[in-house]
């Protein structure tokens, strides 16, 4: 019977058993009855994985051996200094997991490709140099640009600005991207300090607008003073240029009464 069964490809045959679990083997100097059913046992063969590097390192999350039961095997990207880890390969053939069902030693090769160099126009923005991307692909997160009276809106791959860019895509070839802006619109806020602020007066701005003049507040029984930041600081008009938000709270003095007294 051991013959019959001593070949079975990824395994080593583990001898009879007369329980289907097979936890009792077979005893061959014992005595058998007439008829009984006998159970084979198998034992999956444990195989070497090799790795042709190619002057890299290996991740130690790989695996280095596999059985014919082991199923699917995921592989993780070596790395190899002033390179970046493009795929695997497995008799030739281009993978990203170990297929199931091995039964044999086998070598993975590892290929690599030069770091891609990514190029930015931040159009009209501070100048970026150029950066080369990480072992992995990825180009490192830095510091936006900054334009004058614009918000910045994120890298594309293109000038037109179709195809967004974001620090967790992998770069596969050298690039550049394209800085998108748009006007940051400013807000002015107004404490009218019981008073009331003339309708007239603009809740937002640009960097572009010209001077904005501040109409006065209106309050009964006082006189207005002006409009004073949030320092102290008079403010008559928003200059032409003039950048971030504003809040404006507006100063009186009772009629009949001189500035500056108690």
């Amino acid at each position: 019977m051991e013959k019959e069964q001593e070949h079975r490809k990824g395994y080593l045959f583990g001898g009879w058993y007369i329980d289907e679990e097979c936890t009792k083997r077979l005893n061959p100097g014992g005595i058998l009855p007439t008829t009984m059913t006998l159970y084979d046992k198998w034992i999956p063969i444990w195989y070497k994985i090799h790795y042709d590097l190619d002057g890299g390192m290996n991740s130690r999350l790989n695996p280095q051996f596999l059985n014919i039961e082991s199923g699917v095997l995921r592989l993780y990207p070596a790395k190899k200094s002033g390179m970046v880890f493009d795929y695997w390969s497995l008799n030739g053939q281009k993978i990203h997991v170990i297929p199931e069902g091995q039964s044999e030693e086998i070598t993975l090769k590892a290929h690599y490709r030069s770091r891609s160099k990514v190029s930015f126009e931040s159009n009209g923005g501070g100048n970026i140099e150029p950066k080369l991307v990480d072992s992995n692909g990825y180009l490192k997160p830095f510091r936006h640009p900054l334009k004058l009276g614009h918000e910045f809106c994120g890298w594309y791959y293109d000038s037109k600005f179709k195809n967004p860019f974001s620090f967790d895509q992998v770069i596969k070839e050298s690039c550049t991207l394209y800085a998108k802006w748009e006007v940051a619109i400013y807000h002015i806020r107004y404490n009218a300090n019981g008073g009331i602020s003339s309708r007239k007066n603009p809740h937002v701005y640009t960097y572009f607008n010209s001077d904005i003049e501040l109409l006065p507040a209106y309050k009964k029984g006082y006189v207005f003073d002006g409009w004073f930041d949030q320092r102290g600081n008079p403010l008559k008009k928003i200059y032409a240029h003039s950048i971030g938000d504003k809040f404006l709270i507006a100063h009186f003095h009772k009629e009949n009464q001189e500035v500056g007294t108690g």
